[in-house]
């Protein structure tokens, strides 16, 4: 009875709880973790160097942070901190913080934060919180919370809650937004007023 008890072995080694690798600072570490399977990637690259990440495959999610610049050719990625991104060919991005969106093609940007937001060429924009956004070239722009709009062309835009539009004659306004919020300009003195 009084022998030592074995000890039993065990894996030393620590369960993975999900951990995120580190982000990614090149086109070239983005293609190696996608071609190693990886489900999320999270890029900081430099800001001198130009992403071009093409079309983000659906089963991974991408999300872009710091100073990043990138452009992406269909998917869907979020994007955070100060970066820019330009949208295309029905991409969709949720912008949070102070990032930096241009969208075309048909593409659907989902703006909150601080975020600034240039749509065209058929783009859809939901803006909320104190987002800002220029839409011209038949857009439609959903204008949530306290959002700055200014807006040309044949551009559609739904003014809900407490939102400050800025409209050229030619854009169609719908929704319960007070007419207060609602100023009529020049298109030539449009994009002065993003700074409002």
């Amino acid at each position: 009875m009084g022998a030592p008890v074995k000890k039993s072995t065990r894996n030393s080694r620590r369960p993975d709880r999900g951990r995120s690798a580190s982000p990614v600072r090149s086109y070239a570490e983005y293609t190696k973790r996608l071609t190693a399977g990886a489900k999320s990637v999270v890029i900081d690259a430099d800001p001198e160097n130009w992403l071009d990440l093409g079309h983000i495959p659906s089963q991974v999610e991408v999300k872009i942070i710091g100073q990043t610049c990138a452009g992406i050719a269909g998917g869907s990625i979020a994007a955070a901190g100060r970066c820019f991104v330009q949208a295309s060919n029905h991409a969709r991005v949720t912008a949070y913080e102070h990032a930096h969106i241009e969208a075309f093609d048909d593409s659907t940007v989902d703006a909150r934060g601080k975020s600034c937001v240039v749509g065209t060429d058929n783009a859809r924009i939901r803006a909320e919180d104190t987002a800002i956004v220029f839409a011209h070239s038949h857009c439609h722009v959903q204008a949530n919370g306290q959002t700055l709009i200014a807006a040309t062309d044949t551009t559609t835009v739904r003014i809900d809650g407490e939102a400050h539009v800025r409209v050229s004659p030619s854009v169609h306004t719908t929704g319960p937004g007070q007419p207060a919020n609602i100023e009529t300009h020049p298109i030539s003195r449009l994009a002065r007023h993003l700074n409002f």
